[in-house]
């Protein structure tokens, strides 16, 4: 009985039936507090992504698959509006007929375009945001309008951190002025011969005299200065 008790194989044995149990024991807790990941189809929803304290963008859409912890999205006909937590007159706008979100980056797809109050507009087929980075990219052409000036070009890299875009080739810069082409007008109007020239403003205003047929006092005086006393006695005469 004491050689089995100070058998080597057995203590090695009682050692590893424990080491079995207590890792069995963590899978049973693992299944326990596991659960499956379940996907979601939601009609008109919208979603609002609150860094900080404040509220930096709010997503609508009118059908959207996402699982139960919101990383993944897949949602169609999508409003984005943007907001600035150091501008508060500052508001961004985008839409699209398509988009999917995941813990890197969204992608909008399908006519997108965008617009702001700083009177700046964006349009492409494509338009890919990278959340760690925080830069839009896009390798599809694109259009820009910035008052006065239209760019257009293939690929965008704009980084919203520095405000500053990078357009990778085929870039065209127009830029419409006002002033040349309302004198531009001008010029056209005069050279237009054969048209006739409206005449001054007073004399196509006519006086109308209109005879009064009631005599004033100037009438009838100067009726009795013509009239000689001999007369006045003929017609005062029976």
């Amino acid at each position: 009985m004491k050689n089995i008790l100070l058998s080597y194989w057995l203590w090695t044995a009682v050692l590893v039936g424990f080491i079995v149990i207590i890792l069995w024991d963590d899978k049973l807790e693992q299944a326990a507090t596991s659960y499956v990941k379940h996907r979601m189809v939601l009609k008109n929803v919208n979603f609002s992504q609150v860094e900080g304290g404040f509220e930096h963008a709010r997503l609508y859409a009118d059908i959207c698959d996402m699982d139960d912890n919101q990383n993944n999205m897949n949602a169609s006909n999508v409003r984005t509006i943007f907001y600035k937590p150091d501008q508060a007159t500052w508001t961004g706008r985008l839409i699209s007929e398509r988009a999917i979100k995941n813990p890197f980056e969204a992608k909008f797809w399908g006519d997108v375009r965008g617009w702001n109050t700083d009177n700046e507009r964006i349009r492409s087929e494509e338009l890919r945001y990278f959340f760690n980075r925080k830069e839009l990219q896009t390798q599809k052409p694109v259009t820009i309008w910035k008052d006065d000036a239209i760019l257009t070009g293939l690929g965008l890299r704009y980084s919203t951190v520095d405000k500053e875009a990078q357009i990778n080739q085929q870039v065209v810069i127009r830029i419409w002025d006002k002033s040349g082409k309302t004198a531009a007008a001008d010029d056209e109007m005069s050279n237009v011969t054969g048209l006739p020239v409206a005449p001054p403003l007073s004399q196509l205003i006519i006086p109308l005299k209109i005879a009064s047929t009631t005599p004033t006092s100037d009438e009838l005086s100067s009726d009795t200065a013509g009239t000689s006393p001999e007369q006045a006695s003929k017609e005062q005469q029976p």
